[in-house]
């Protein structure tokens, strides 16, 4: 029952800014199982291992996770402009 649970936890920090923002800041189960009971979530860190091991047998599982990780990960915008490089406008340098 845990294990569902954590994948519960996992579908709703998918979804929560606010609980991606926290679990990047998470280095082991024991951080994310805190994380989660501040959540109203009950599980152990070994549900945890018990829930990635499951996750890994799942076809594309690897692939969707590089994903996920640069979905976290990434900037979520760059400032550049949607055009590239934009002219220059301001006053042209006087000739000697």
């Amino acid at each position: 029952m845990s294990k569902k649970n954590v994948l519960s936890f996992l579908s709703e920090a998918a979804k929560d800014d606010k609980l991606k923002e926290q679990l990047k800041d998470t280095a082991s189960s024991d951080e994310l199982v805190d994380v989660a009971k501040h959540t109203g979530y009950d599980f152990s860190s070994e549900h945890v291992d018990e829930a990635l091991d499951e996750l890994k047998q799942r076809p594309g599982f690897f692939g969707m996770l590089a994903e996920a990780a640069l979905a976290t990960f990434s900037p979520h915008d760059d400032n550049y402009p949607a055009t590239g490089t934009q002219p220059y406008s301001g006053e042209p340098a006087k000739r000697r």
